[in-house]
């Protein structure tokens, strides 16, 4: 069952906090963490992941669930995917209608009855505020932040 995209977007902009605080590394290379989240009241949940388990050093997904299931957000650096073909399913996504992203960092977003397979290259979502000079723990701080989550628990230890 599909959500509404009136529910994806109430869910993304709640507020979301850590089910545990217990303190985790940002992962290494090869290396994917899950952290369990929920709203205020405790009764919606959510997922952070983190994954760098793949053979490119610098690609990694941050990613933003509801219900395990449901991938509200997702930031791919050096990710490859292809867009659908039209019609898009917003005014923002029609120049990248079929738009091949090669090793190119990019955003997906949950669109009802698209799930999450249409992107945007991240140079089009200023408001991220993701600069070229960041590390992939400050990428990371950014974009779930950009996703209302409060995420304290996750370390930068380093070499990264």
């Amino acid at each position: 069952m599909d959500l509404t995209q009136n529910e994806i977007e109430q869910l993304f902009i709640l507020k979301k906090y850590e089910v545990s605080k217990l303190s985790v590394d940002f992962p290494m290379h090869g290396e994917k963490i899950d952290i369990e989240l929920q709203n205020e009241t405790g009764r919606i949940k959510f997922i952070a992941d983190i994954n760098r388990n793949n053979k490119i050093v610098n690609k990694v997904t941050y990613q933003l669930r509801h219900n395990k299931i449901y991938i509200i957000r997702r930031l791919d650096l050096a990710g490859n995917h292809t867009n659908p073909t039209p019609p898009a399913p917003a005014p923002l996504f029609e120049p990248f209608a079929n738009y091949i992203f090669n090793r190119e960092d990019h955003v997906h977003f949950y669109f009802e009855g698209y799930g999450e397979r249409w992107a945007l290259p991240l140079t089009e979502m200023t408001n991220i505020g993701i600069e070229n000079s960041d590390d992939l723990y400050d990428k990371m701080k950014k974009f779930f932040k950009y996703c209302n989550v409060e995420l304290s628990s996750v370390k930068k230890v380093l070499p990264f």
